[in-house]
């Protein structure tokens, strides 16, 4: 399948749309307030909340005075301050939802702005009608606040009645680094609110550009033009390349935006670009029309320049072009339903899935291993890419991937703990063996547990269906194993043996509490079960004269009642 580069064909789309227009003006408007000669104000950022009725949004206008003094800060170079500084540290905490595996930076003179009007943001947030589609705009450090704004709307509005706000800057500077960068484009659906027009006259979004790899980085797409025409951008290095190699030389003011789009719009794009004809492929003549639209320098040699644009956006082409998440589930559930037959099987010979895994005694039980490994894989991957979304905690997976991932952790890790304890003592699971994502997906699955002390009738008719709640319960009974081990050692300690005790009785509680509530398998209770070999451990060691709930249960064998629903 061929592909073709469409930023002229957004960029046009939009010229012509006229809202880009139609938000310069509310931003002109905006500026004459700072040059009324009536107008003695000391802030340095002035806002505006628009409702249009007759087109149906809202608009939020940022401005800031000509003489900003960000402007000397700009001069001075890049100045990125890390989320975790006491810098602005209240604003900073109104964004914590982005601070997932790595703090992240803003730009210094663009969170103190943001700091210092915090609580009349607030007030603005305040007040607007969300019923109506939300465009947020600002021009030049204005358009710095457009963007956190914009992000701070994300995060704390529930939009599922609405659709999402649409930020549109103008000339403004870059003000995140490469984590801010890199947690956007990982939540695609914020990452395309943003868009950022710049013009090949305009020095102000240039000014924080270095090549360090931990400097300004872009997010969102970038409409870049010219008086020749203009394109759309959305790979970052590409953008970041073409924002240090199309400014014009000696311009130190910002450009005309009103003009440039008025002038833009009166151009026949299409019937005055550059004959590309000797590109290598469609998508190259693309890349080579998007320069001749951008003013690029085409009287050096541009192929090598062509060729890595190619290159970067083909990679970002294919980054955006995942399998669809809902298939991958649905193969999950696949690999689930194939080790739900394994665990009945292994019931029927007498033996639950757990310990016939750990004994690896049947060619099913060497079969099952590729399919652990996969979905272990599988949601390795999920819990780490819902980590990285810019989401509280609680909400990082949608309601069907969290009860799916909960069903995942209660089958798979009984398993994953069988190959840990095949053939050998290791140190404690939970402390040295458990996988990153299964100690998040047991934190996620204890925020969004609802309370609940009654036991479900529909518990104890499916009891021979359930999975035991405690996914951890097979290592705690590995654990017991070795503690009645320990016990019955001549040379363990009085201490040692004191410890065991206390660890025993402890762990025995914790069963009957399973018990209790119907929240453990009754495969436990088959012959050959590794908790049967404890109970059998545990009698020898506590001795016969040794009496509790549980022991009386196991000796009268009320499990088979349990097993029935009965107990």
């Amino acid at each position: 399948m061929k592909l073709f580069s469409t930023g002229l064909e957004q960029a046009n789309l939009l010229i012509n749309s006229n809202i880009l227009l139609l938000l310069w003006n509310d931003i002109s408007e905006l500026y004459k307030d700072f040059n009324n000669a009536h107008d003695h104000s000391s802030s340095s950022l002035r806002f505006n909340l628009r409702y249009d009725h007759q087109k149906k949004f809202t608009v939020i206008t940022f401005v800031t005075k000509p003489d900003f003094a960000t402007h000397q800060l700009l001069q001075e170079g890049a100045d990125l301050v890390p989320s975790s500084s006491s810098i602005a540290a209240e604003s900073f905490a109104l964004f914590g939802f982005l601070r997932r595996k790595a703090d992240f930076a803003v730009d210094r003179a663009a969170i103190t702005l943001f700091d210092r009007h915090r609580h009349q943001l607030s007030q603005l947030k305040n007040e607007i009608n969300y019923s109506y589609p939300i465009i947020v705009t600002g021009h030049s450090h204005g358009g710095s606040i457009a963007s956190l704004f914009t992000l701070w709307l994300l995060e704390s509005v529930n939009f599922s009645n609405t659709k999402r706000p649409i930020c549109v800057t103008f000339g403004s500077p870059l003000i995140g680094d490469s984590n801010l960068q890199k947690t956007l484009f990982l939540f695609s659906p914020w990452n395309s609110c943003f868009l950022h027009v710049v013009s090949k006259q305009d020095p102000v979004p240039r000014k924080l550009i270095n090549h360090n790899a931990n400097d300004y980085k872009p997010f969102g797409t970038f409409l870049l033009c010219s008086n020749l025409g203009c394109s759309c951008f959305e790979e970052p290095d590409t953008i970041l390349k073409l924002l240090g190699t199309t400014a014009s030389e000696g311009s130190d003011q910002g450009g005309d935006y009103g003009n440039i789009l008025e002038t833009l719009k009166r151009k026949a794009l299409f019937k005055n670009v550059l004959d590309a004809d000797w590109a290598s492929s469609p998508y190259a003549a693309g890349i080579v029309t998007q320069l001749s639209a951008i003013e690029y320098n085409l009287n050096e040699d541009i192929n090598p320049l062509v060729e890595w644009i190619e290159k970067q956006e083909m990679k970002f082409l294919m980054g955006k072009r995942k399998v669809n998440p809902d298939k991958k589930l649905n193969e999950s559930k696949i690999n689930m339903a194939k080790l739900e037959w394994y665990k009945k099987t292994s019931k029927d010979k007498g033996i639950g899935y757990y310990d016939s895994y750990k004994n690896k005694s049947f060619m099913s039980d060497i079969n099952v291993e590729e399919i652990v490994k996969r979905l272990i894989n599988y949601w390795t991957d999920v819990v780490e890419e819902a980590d990285k979304q810019p989401q509280e905690d609680g909400a990082s997976l949608r309601t069907r991937w969290l009860f799916a991932g909960i069903t995942y952790m209660k089958m798979v890790e009984p398993l994953y703990i069988a190959d840990y304890y095949h053939e050998n003592s290791p140190p404690d699971y939970k402390s040295h063996g458990r996988l990153e994502h299964l100690t998040r997906l047991e934190q996620l699955s204890a925020a969004a547990k609802k309370t609940n002390k009654s036991i479900s009738i529909e518990k104890r008719k499916n009891v021979a269906h359930i999975l035991t709640e405690d996914s951890c319960f097979w290592a705690k009974v590995e654990e017991a194993i070795n503690l009645c081990k320990l016990m019955k050692k001549e040379e363990a300690s009085v201490e040692e043996k004191k410890t065991c005790d206390e660890k025993l009785k402890k762990f025995e509680k914790d069963v009957l509490v399973l018990l209790k509530n119907y929240s453990v398998s009754p495969e436990i209770f088959l012959g050959g079960s590794s908790f049967m070999d404890w109970w059998k451990g545990y009698k020898d060691a506590m001795g016969r004269s040794y009496s509790s709930e549980l022991t009386k249960f196991m000796v009268s064998r009320k499990y088979k009642d349990y097993s029935e629903g009965k107990f």
